[in-house]
This record gives structure tokens, C-alpha cells and sequence, in this order.
């Protein structure tokens, strides 16, 4: 039996203590890695447009649809003719409650994808001064 175990690449997570396979990164790798994120975020922007498009879209829908519905509704009082025209227009909510969801979604994933590239250009930059320092 050798006097020391080969080493694992496996770590613990800190704030889950699971057990995740870690592969140490060169700088090529690492510049490659942040120019395929520039490129999700560069093609997130006109995504982005479309989704705000499809919402602000979708709302207009719904606001009309439903401003029709309390308009030609029978009912006596205007609680009525509001509760009518809701339930109307109960699916375009539904189509207008998705494009929000669609679009807060996209939102945070280009949020989650800047800081990684954020934290990918630190290391690139601390490497070279680790590598110079030893």
C-alpha cells in the first residue's frame, strides 16, 4: 500500500457539504471559458429585448380583452362586471403571468451568467501574478 493515497479531485461544497469532482483550469481554458460566456451575454441582449416585447405584448392583450369583457357584461353593479370580465380573460392572465415569468427567468440567468464571467476574468487576472510571485 502506497504511503500516500493518490489524490482525489473530489471536494466538499461549503455551503452543502456535497461531495462535487473538481479538475483544476489552465488559462487557455479559463480565456476560453469567458469568451463562450461574452458570447451568451452578447446574444442574451436582443433575447432579452424579445421577451420585455412579448410581455409588454401580452399585456396589451389582456388590458384590452378585458376592458371589452366589463363593457358588453349584463351584470348590475361594477364589482360584478369586473369578476365577469376576469374570469373572461382568465387565459390571457395566464398567457401575460408566462411572458413575465419567461422574462424575470432569462433575467436572472444573465444576472447568474455576469458573475461568472466576472469570476472567471478575477482568476484569469490572479493567475499570472501566483505564477510570477513563486
Amino acid at each position: 500500500m502506497p504511503m500516500f493515497p493518490r489524490q482525489s479531485s473530489e471536494i466538499a461544497a461549503l455551503d452543502s457539504g456535497e461531495i462535487i469532482d473538481y479538475e483544476p483550469v489552465s488559462l487557455p481554458q479559463l480565456e476560453h471559458e469567458i469568451l463562450t460566456l461574452s458570447r451568451r451575454l452578447d446574444a442574451s441582449i436582443d433575447v432579452i429585448k424579445h421577451l420585455w416585447e412579448e410581455r409588454y405584448r401580452t399585456e396589451r392583450e389582456l388590458i384590452e380583452a378585458r376592458a371589452k369583457a366589463v363593457m358588453k357584461s349584463t351584470r348590475p353593479t361594477v364589482m360584478e362586471k369586473r369578476a365577469e370580465a376576469d374570469l373572461a380573460t382568465l387565459e390571457l392572465r395566464r398567457v401575460h403571468d408566462d411572458a413575465k415569468a419567461t422574462l424575470h427567468a432569462a433575467e436572472e440567468l444573465q444576472r447568474a451568467l455576469r458573475a461568472r464571467l466576472s469570476g472567471m476574468q478575477t482568476l484569469t487576472r490572479s493567475i499570472p501574478a501566483a505564477i510570477g510571485a513563486q
